[in-house]
């Protein structure tokens, strides 16, 4: 498959040898999970926390729906979801002169989601005033982060 670019509101899996990408991630949050041993994963690039009642699901722009869209994808691409980890970039504080924190809170709300799913978080580059940008290699489950500035 080659490159995948991953926009706000898509999930993507790649395997083998796939690269993930997604750029221009501020408050948004971006969600990988990966098993190891079929090296597989997947991205979600969320813009917000929590999906409400009367969204229509799947809805991969909010944090815990895209969360479960990953897990469903993955599971169905022959991932074992006991050996998903996830990596967690973004939740930058993009408006601070707005007082909004919805980077923060999408970050807490992948964090949260992530641990009720029983799914480790092995890293993450989360927070500061920077947008970033990232790569993720599906053949190593590396991920590679750049910031914006």
């Amino acid at each position: 498959m080659g490159t995948m670019n991953v926009s706000v509101g898509q999930v993507s899996v790649g395997k083998g040898s796939d690269i993930l990408t997604s750029s221009g991630i501020g408050s948004c949050v971006v969600v990988s999970l990966y098993d190891r041993m079929q090296r597989t994963g997947a991205m979600a690039h969320a813009l917000l926390p929590l999906a409400s009642a009367g969204a229509a699901l799947p809805d991969a722009k909010y944090v815990d729906a895209a969360i479960d869209a990953m897990i469903a994808e993955l599971v169905a691409h022959g991932a074992a979801r006991d050996r998903l980890v996830a990596k967690i970039v973004g939740g930058a504080n993009m408006f601070a002169d707005f007082g909004s924190g919805i980077g923060a809170k999408n970050v807490a709300a992948a964090k949260e989601k992530l641990k009720a799913e029983s799914i480790e978080v092995v890293g993450e580059c989360v927070g500061g005033v920077l947008g970033r940008s990232v790569e993720f290699c599906t053949a190593s489950g590396g991920m590679s982060v750049t910031q914006r500035f």
